[in-house]
């Protein structure tokens, strides 16, 4: 009798601690950095793959909120009266497949709300199971409400209403997403962000991660080693088992171009340290240039021995005139033959070469790329895929365009945050016929006139 009682009291308190994440959640480390940041940023974003914990993230935290109970270690946001929020999926039954068990569980296993906590629930209409309205107790004695939606429903069902709280899981578009900061603003709420970063470098992202879009923000990334409960056979299963492009987007949490990579070449096999040049290699730059979009070089080294061209430099910047990019790109030396785009900023042929003649006046001379895009591009290709292209591994910008560098869905080439792959293309094109070793003397030899585009020799 004693000995079952103990059994009792035991599952009794096991289930307690089940339905009181205040008492099971651990967060791993990226987790815990994306609660730290709403101390202080209004907007998070969290970039992680599948397994990673993410959702789990914005959830245990939104039900922190909704209760006013905190685990001792909490360092985050806090509130201290009743919240209104919202949690809202891509599609109505991904909402409610996926969001809406995480917070309400399901038969079996408790949700991170506690179910004693919990004081109405309204169902949705339309979608069989789908809850639209939870009722929480707060610990103040108040009740906080938390209403379920999803992106498919449109922008106009998240207007009027304002919020102290939204997580969105998985990627909004843009204007869903401008319309439920908007909902926050009146009570400076904060808005929560979780999903993986499979559609590339897009307006959502940029958002987050471009200069010059507002303070208030934070991203956090995390793959799969930062999550200590996948075991390496895990891991490896994942790897098999997702494309490429899905696999680095979700091993580094940056945001990878699709199906529809204008270079499908997995990083390792272009990445390598940087090295001191030797004095002997040719060297060259190609630039592209524009005003608010930016002027971009990319410099090239030549191992003609082997014949394998490295990317060792870049330089990009916005709103500078000639002369200022010059003097940056002097630096590196005015004795390296440069190449840049003939349409200069694709206006007219009289501005493009206006622009070289400024350039020149500030030093900086250039000859004429050849400025096809697909044959330039499928020679840019050839290199990488047979081993004779690699780029040094800590140009950052150069990587983030390659990530996000794309096609869409009629094969076009997005003319999107493609400035440092012009330049690359125009230098390994057209640059390396010029290349040439510091104090090496080499007679310059025009490219010949193109009948049918914008420039001549």
């Amino acid at each position: 009798m004693e000995t079952n009682m103990r059994r009792l009291r035991l599952a009794a308190r096991l289930a307690e601690v089940k339905g009181d994440p205040c008492r099971w959640y651990v967060p791993h480390a990226k987790q815990r950095s994306f609660h730290d940041a709403g101390a202080t940023a209004k907007e998070r974003l969290f970039l992680a793959g599948n397994r990673v914990g993410k959702t789990l993230a914005g959830a245990v935290e939104m039900g922190f909120h909704l209760t006013g109970r905190y685990p001792a270690w909490w360092q985050g946001l806090r509130f201290d009266k009743p919240i209104e929020a919202w949690a809202a999926s891509i599609t109505r039954e991904m909402t409610r497949d996926i969001l809406q068990k995480t917070y309400l569980g399901v038969q079996g296993r408790a949700g991170v709300i506690p179910k004693r906590m919990l004081a109405g629930m309204s169902l949705k209409s339309g979608v069989a199971g789908a809850v639209d309205e939870v009722k929480v107790r707060h610990v103040t004695g108040g009740i906080s409400a938390l209403g379920f939606k999803s992106f498919d429903q449109g922008r106009a069902s998240f207007q009027g209403t304002a919020r102290d709280v939204i997580h969105l899981d998985e990627e909004p578009e843009i204007e869903v997403y401008e319309e439920c900061l908007l909902r926050t603003l009146t009570r400076g709420g904060h808005m929560m962000l979780t999903m993986t970063p499979l559609m590339g470098m897009t307006d959502m992202v940029r958002h987050f991660t471009e200069a010059g879009r507002g303070q208030g923000k934070a991203v956090v990334r995390a793959g799969w080693a930062d999550a200590g409960h996948l075991d390496a056979a895990a891991v490896e299963g994942l790897r098999k088992s997702l494309r490429p492009h899905e696999v680095a987007a979700r091993e580094f949490g940056e945001p990878v171009a699709g199906r529809g990579r204008v270079f499908p070449v997995e990083e390792k096999e272009l990445r390598v340290p940087r090295f001191a040049i030797p004095a002997h290699w040719k060297r060259c730059v190609g630039v592209d240039f524009g005003w608010s979009n930016p002027t971009a070089a990319v410099w090239l080294a030549w191992d003609r021995d082997k014949d394998i061209v490295y990317v060792t430099d870049v330089y990009w910047a916005s709103e500078r005139v000639p002369a200022e990019h010059a003097a940056e790109m002097a630096r590196r030396g005015l004795w390296i033959p440069a190449v840049c785009d003939p349409a200069g900023q694709a206006l007219s042929q009289k501005d493009g070469v206006s622009l070289v003649e400024m350039y020149a006046a500030a030093g900086l001379r250039f000859e004429m790329a050849d400025n096809g895009v697909e044959a330039g591009l499928m020679q840019v290709l050839e290199r990488m895929r047979n081993g004779t292209l690699r780029v040094f591994g800590d140009l950052d910008g150069w990587w983030r365009e390659f990530r996000a560098y794309h096609r869409d869905s009629k094969g076009r080439v997005v003319k999107r945050d493609d400035h440092l792959m012009d330049a690359t293309r125009y230098a390994v094109v057209s640059g390396l016929a010029l290349a040439r070793a510091e104090g090496e003397r080499k007679d310059v030899v025009r490219l010949p006139a193109r009948r049918g585009t914008t420039w001549t020799s």
